[in-house]
This record gives C-alpha cells, sequence and structure tokens, in this order.
C-alpha cells in the first residue's frame, strides 16, 4: 500500500518589527500533523508582543482534512484571527475563494487569494 506524502512545512522569520510567518500544506493533513505543528507556532505567536504578523499559506499542494484535523484548523483560525496584518493565500481553487470572502469579515488584517507565489511574496510585503 502506497502512503500518501501529507504534512505542513512551517517557516518562521523574526525581524525588528515583523513576525513573518509562511505555511506549506501537503496532502490530506491529519490530526498529527496540527499536533506537531501547532505548539511551534502558537509559541512563535505568543512571543510576538508588539510585532507586526504576517502569514503566507501555500495550498497548491493541498488535499483537504481529515474531519479532526478540520477542527483543529477552525479553532486555530478562530482563535488567532486578529493577530495577522496581512494573510495571503496561494492557491487555485474555486472554494479557496470562497472561504476567504466569507472569513475575511472576521479578521481586522487583510487577507487575499493569490495563484502565483511571487505576486503574494510582493502584496504581504507593502
Amino acid at each position: 500500500m502506497k502512503i500518501k506524502e501529507h504534512g505542513i512545512g512551517l517557516f518562521i522569520k523574526r525581524s525588528k518589527n515583523l513576525l513573518f510567518i509562511e505555511i506549506q500544506m501537503i496532502g490530506k493533513l491529519t490530526h498529527n500533523d496540527y499536533k506537531t505543528f501547532l505548539p511551534i507556532l502558537k509559541k512563535a505567536l505568543k512571543e510576538s508582543k508588539g510585532l507586526d504578523i504576517n502569514m503566507l499559506v501555500d495550498m497548491k499542494k493541498f488535499k483537504g482534512w481529515e474531519l479532526r484535523a478540520a477542527w483543529d484548523d477552525m479553532v486555530f483560525g478562530l482563535k488567532y484571527r486578529n493577530l495577522f496584518d496581512r494573510l495571503a493565500i496561494i492557491g487555485d481553487k474555486k472554494w479557496e475563494e470562497v472561504a476567504i470572502k466569507m472569513f475575511s469579515p472576521l479578521m481586522n488584517g487583510k487577507i487575499k487569494l493569490f495563484k502565483n507565489r511571487e505576486k503574494a511574496i510582493r502584496w504581504i510585503n507593502k
């Protein structure tokens, strides 16, 4: 039986006034994927007091969630949604566009969908 690739890549960069977080979502995510990466992400956010926070989420290789992982994602998103100044999503699926339109009013910061990583990086660094 072939094991399907899945996981979450996490990159965190701090500068004087900014915390930049990049996440790459790969395959169908599991609860264990979130148990691995959320503690690291939460620690970085907790230590970011006074910094602007920008996040880039690459969903090009994302295939969905197991039910418990979807719950993990929703709980995190609701709890931390107002911390981000800019949130760039890289994807090409219609449901991603719809989700952004639904959830953007719930956030203080700006959120935008991109098909191209370079354009997302330029926008997030404005």
